[in-house]
């Protein structure tokens, strides 16, 4: 019975041998010239090609012959991530995603459309190379994606205008030291200090960084004193001392703060490294002072929000070349990050060249900002993690700012709502 399985099986690969004798070196397994044994990768993320994954990909492709990468970007929006969703559905060729927010990450890991990467993390231990604020990306108790681009949170500060008026550079600082800033400031500018108002909810997860959205008791920490502090600092700032933009006017008129801080109309200006795209581009934003950089403020007595790791990278769980996948994502981590330091990314990886991507960051400019300030804000030290509220729960919490900010209601009227729709919902999860 042996002898006979051996003949079976000896006659059957002479015949397959046989049947691929016109395409000699073209099988599946071996080597050939057509590369007819070439695995193609379909990566897909939110970042424009030309702001440095493609970059990434070529230099990828020119050294791996034998693994090509194919980039495709989607628009990071919610008609963009619904369109991802539905090609991981359909089975859309995609083999690599790069979500940008935790909350889409959730949904994809729920409809099991991505891999559990437990296997490949035992050699490359994300909380040990990204450090602790990966615990953002983590789901279910482990990683489905590696965060790959520490995201700077800082805020912009005209440095001119502060030597003029003596104030130094904050090293660290609290909400309060910003609001006397902006009101020493304020002659000098149509408003001291702003933000983008779709950012606006941030002073809340500043508020809760070393409380957390969920109290002891499992219920809603919105109502956390640190909450009412926050919110009522902006109110005033906006209606009382006026050195900050109303809401509504924001809203009206499409305010852009970014380029009315470029424009030398604004002091201080809340944002992160994804506007450095901006202020190091002089031919087309042109601007007359330095910019300085200062931390985010944290609340007396709290933590320092620390920087978001942002553009996590996931294996799709249909994929037919998941090692080769993995192999690919371990080096954009660590090598490839530095093709987007242009673009105001930095690799968040400890073993990536962190020191050159920042340089990167401002090449062309660096004469014009004040770079101490700015490494002291990427290698600030001793921060907490900021909470993500749950995709629907956030939706309602800027629903009620809105109508807070706006006047439409009272700052006990706001909270008691975010509050019940925040417990409502940790009852359903329960």
């Amino acid at each position: 019975m042996k002898k006979f399985k051996l003949l079976t099986f000896a006659l059957l690969v002479g015949a397959l041998t046989a049947c691929g004798g016109e395409n000699e070196g073209g099988g599946e397994n071996e080597g050939g010239g057509d590369n007819s044994d070439e695995v193609t990768l379909h990566f897909w993320g939110g970042v424009p090609p030309e702001n440095g994954p493609q970059d990434a990909v070529d230099e990828w492709n020119e050294n791996h012959p034998d693994v090509q990468v194919e980039y495709t970007r989607y628009v990071n929006e919610d008609e963009g991530n619904m369109k991802v969703n539905t090609s991981l559905q359909t089975g859309e060729d995609m083999d690599i995603l790069m979500s940008h927010s935790p909350n889409h990450l959730e949904e994809r890991v729920q409809s099991n459309f991505l891999l559990d990467l437990a296997d490949y993390t035992e050699e490359f231990d994300i909380e040990d190379k990204i450090g602790p604020a990966a615990q953002r990306w983590k789901m279910d108790d482990t990683y489905y994606a590696v965060p790959t681009n520490t995201n700077a949170l800082f805020i912009m500060l005209n440095e001119d205008k502060l030597e003029e008026h003596d104030l130094s550079v904050p090293e660290s600082w609290t909400w309060e030291e910003v609001h006397e800033y902006a009101k020493v400031l304020n002659e000098d500018f149509s408003y001291s200090y702003a933000l983008d108002y779709d950012t606006i909810h941030g002073i809340i997860q500043n508020a809760l960084v070393d409380e957390g959205l969920v109290n002891e008791q499992g219920k809603s920490n919105l109502d956390h004193e640190n909450v009412k502090e926050g919110l009522e600092l902006y109110y005033q700032m906006m209606h009382e001392d006026e050195v900050m933009p109303k809401l509504s006017e924001q809203v009206a008129t499409n305010m852009q703060p970014e380029q009315m801080f470029i424009n030398g109309e604004i002091g201080m200006y809340q944002a992160g490294a994804w506007r450095l795209r901006m202020t190091n581009d002089l031919e087309e934003y042109e601007r007359d002072f330095n910019i300085a950089f200062a931390p985010y403020p944290h609340f007396e007595g709290q933590s320092t929000p620390a920087h978001h790791v942002e553009d996590a990278m996931s294996i799709v769980a249909a994929s037919e070349h998941p090692d080769e996948a993995w192999e690919f994502i371990e080096w954009y981590t660590n090598e490839g990050m530095l093709h987007l330091a242009p673009g105001g990314r930095v690799p968040a990886s400890e073993d990536a060249p962190a020191e050159e991507a920042r340089e990167k960051i401002v090449g062309g400019a660096e004469d014009t900002y004040n770079l101490e300030s700015l490494n002291n804000v990427y290698e600030i030290e001793d921060t907490e993690m900021i909470v993500d509220p749950p995709y629907q729960v956030l939706d309602s919490i800027n629903q009620q700012l809105e109508a807070y900010f706006m006047g439409e209601q009272d700052i006990d009227q706001t909270i008691e709502q975010m509050v019940n729709v925040h417990n409502e919902h940790i009852q359903r999860e329960n």
